[in-house]
């Protein structure tokens, strides 16, 4: 993955993995700095997401029930299989 990106010319990355008993994960994150016309919506969407995180930790420390960050990995996941097994089923 490294190699890869270096040939992409990302000079400034981070990669991840893990592997699981159904799904093996690896990727590459490039950490350049966001280009100035995107500054702003960039910005714009991690507010959005710490605001979203911020609302859910009130909501569950409120009533106690858990639930997962819109957008987070966990939600996407969850709406991902839904829809795999929607389509599989139908």
């Amino acid at each position: 993955m490294r190699k890869a990106a270096r040939l992409l010319g990302w000079s400034r990355l981070q990669t991840f993995g893990g592997s699981y008993p159904q799904v093996a994960v690896a990727g590459v994150v490039d950490q350049r700095e966001v280009p100035e016309e995107f500054a702003a919506a960039v910005e714009d969407y991690r507010m959005g997401r710490m605001r979203a995180s911020a609302e859910v930790v009130s909501q569950t420390i409120q009533d106690g029930r858990r639930r997962a960050v819109p957008g987070s990995v966990y939600a996407t996941t969850q709406e991902f299989r839904a829809a795999v097994a929607e389509g599989v089923s139908g």
